[in-house]
Formats: structure tokens, C-alpha cells, sequence
């Protein structure tokens, strides 16, 4: 175990950490964003990891990151042996909640049972060379998914369709405007990988009503922060049925990166918003205080169908 992460199946490439909202939801503490946005019921969702590997280093990142290799090395464990160990791992993780005398009992029992998989605990999801089986095999539990990606691989994106493999949920992480700001922002200097992120907003464009798209903004004041009309110009040209807007954090290994100075207000954050749905047409919807995110909606249907999970 390494910062709170437990490493599952055979090959320990997968991790899973239970979720500080689990924890809270647990204990009436309140829900997380997820859960205001989409309806996920924050004390039986799994937060996984398929694989310590990414191919960025973020400095906004809040999770460790200079140990992560940025290519696939070694086996790949199945899916099966994945989420059956991962499942264990969340309720060995929980067991000390039995005794908590602010655990709310049918909540615990629930938790017992993950309805949901987020796979974006820590790496790069599409680096994973199983992840079309991965999704598959959630969905065949009954469960559902998120997959949240940085954009460097839209031939992954394509092979998911391919295979009929989409997870319930596609994000992209937007941090950035241009090549310049995507370098800084993501750690990259590779010549291709902002033409590659953009590949894979034109990916999910084509996706559009195939799944439930999303692109995920985590922005730091004189990092990434501003800009509206060229993020405006990106959003809409992915099409997504969702964007959120999310301040960067001052937590973990990024407070060191940043700074505290560098994490917007919530109020900072919703005049973004503002000015981002201004640009685009995207509906203003709902907001999450503690967590300093503010959701903004497609159209009205896109509005309407926002509680898929609940």
C-alpha cells in the first residue's frame, strides 16, 4: 500500500483507493460532485486504477507522479481477476466503518456491492492494453463506468467503438488552449501530442450519442487558468454532453508543484463557468460548493438526462 492506494490482482499493476466521499457518504458527511452532477451514489462507487503508467506528468496533478512509467511494461492481469480483487480490497478497506458509531448501517451494506467504476484513480487508463475487455467486464457485472483520459491516444478511443466496448461515461481532461499551454500543463514535450489530444476531440465528437461524453476542466490561477474564448473554441468543437469546471486543489504532491496561491475560489470558478456557457450556449446547470465545480450542460436534453445514475 502507498498513499492510501491498494495494489490488486496477480500482477499488482491495478490499484484502488477508497474515496475521501465514500468515507463521508459513509458517515453522513455529505456526497461528492459526482453525485450532485450525475446521481452516483458516492458510498458504492470503486475509484480503480488499471495501471501506475501515464505519459504525461501534470504538475496539477494530486497524485504522485515521478514514479509512473510512461509506456506499458510487463503483463496485464484480466479484467475478471482485476475487479474481483478490487471489489475485495474495497470491502477489507471499509471494514473499519462496522464500528464507527456515525456509520449509517444500510449504506455500509450497500458498499458491500459497487454499482460503479471510476477509473481515474491514478495513470492513464488507455495505456491499460485490456481496457476494451476491462469495460466489458464492469458492464457485464451490471455495473457502470468512467473512464478518464488525457487524450494522447485516440486510437484507443476508436477501438472502443470499434468493439462496442464504450464505458458508461468518456471523459477528456481540458487543461489546455494550444501547444504551448498543453506542454506546460500536461509535462509533455512530445511534438504530437497536442495534434493527438485534438484527434481525440474530434474522436469524441464522433461519439456523440453513443455514450455520455465529457470534458473535464482543472484549472490553477496563473497556470491554466483563463482564456475562455479559446477553451470556448475546443469545447465546442468536442460536442460533449457535459463540461466541468473545476478549480485545482491544493492537495497532494501538486501543492508543492503550485502553490495555494495558484487554487481558484469557488466564486473565481463560477464566473469562468459563466463566461465559458456565455461562449459556447452550453446551460449553466448545477454546482458542487466543496468542491469548487460548477457543471455546464450541452442543451436541455443533455440537462434532463444529467441524472443518469440516480
Amino acid at each position: 500500500m502507498r498513499a492510501g492506494y491498494f495494489f490488486v490482482g496477480p500482477s499488482k499493476h491495478a490499484a484502488i483507493k477508497v474515496c475521501a466521499w465514500t468515507k463521508k457518504a459513509l458517515i453522513g458527511g455529505g456526497e461528492c460532485y459526482k453525485h450532485a452532477f450525475y446521481g452516483i451514489r458516492s458510498w458504492r462507487c470503486l475509484q480503480l486504477a488499471a495501471g501506475m503508467y501515464c505519459d504525461n506528468s501534470c504538475p496539477h496533478c494530486w497524485r504522485e507522479t515521478s514514479f509512473l512509467g510512461k509506456t506499458w511494461q510487463g503483463a496485464a492481469d484480466s479484467p475478471s481477476e482485476i475487479i474481483d480483487s478490487a471489489i475485495e480490497a474495497q470491502r477489507h478497506l471499509l471494514n473499519g466503518f462496522a464500528g464507527n458509531p456515525k456509520a449509517d448501517v444500510s449504506r455500509l451494506e450497500e458498499a458491500q456491492a459497487p454499482l460503479h467504476v471510476a477509473i481515474s484513480l491514478m495513470g492513464e487508463p488507455t495505456l491499460y492494453p485490456r481496457l476494451s475487455e476491462l469495460i466489458k467486464e464492469i458492464r457485464d457485472r451490471k455495473m457502470t463506468s468512467f473512464v478518464v483520459s488525457n487524450g494522447l491516444h485516440p486510437e484507443v478511443l476508436r477501438l472502443l467503438k470499434e468493439e462496442h466496448a464504450l464505458p458508461t461515461q468518456l471523459y477528456l481532461s481540458l487543461n489546455a488552449w494550444d501547444a504551448a499551454s498543453f506542454a506546460k500543463a500536461s509535462g509533455n514535450l512530445s511534438s504530437s501530442a497536442w495534434l493527438a489530444f485534438l484527434e481525440s476531440i474530434a474522436e469524441m465528437k464522433r461519439l456523440q450519442g453513443q455514450t455520455r461524453t465529457v470534458l473535464r476542466m482543472t484549472l490553477a490561477k496563473g497556470f491554466n487558468f483563463g482564456r475562455a474564448k479559446e477553451y470556448s473554441e475546443i469545447i465546442k468543437a468536442s460536442g460533449c454532453d457535459y463540461c466541468e469546471v473545476k478549480a485545482w486543489m491544493a492537495l497532494g504532491s501538486s501543492r508543492e508543484r503550485l502553490g495555494v496561491q495558484a487554487m481558484p475560489s469557488h466564486q473565481e470558478i463560477t464566473v469562468f463557468a459563466a463566461e465559458l456557457a456565455s461562449q459556447t450556449g452550453y446551460l449553466y446547470s448545477v454546482e458542487h460548493i466543496p468542491s469548487r465545480v460548477v457543471l455546464l450542460c450541452r442543451d436541455a436534453e443533455a440537462a434532463r438526462q444529467r441524472l443518469l445514475f440516480s
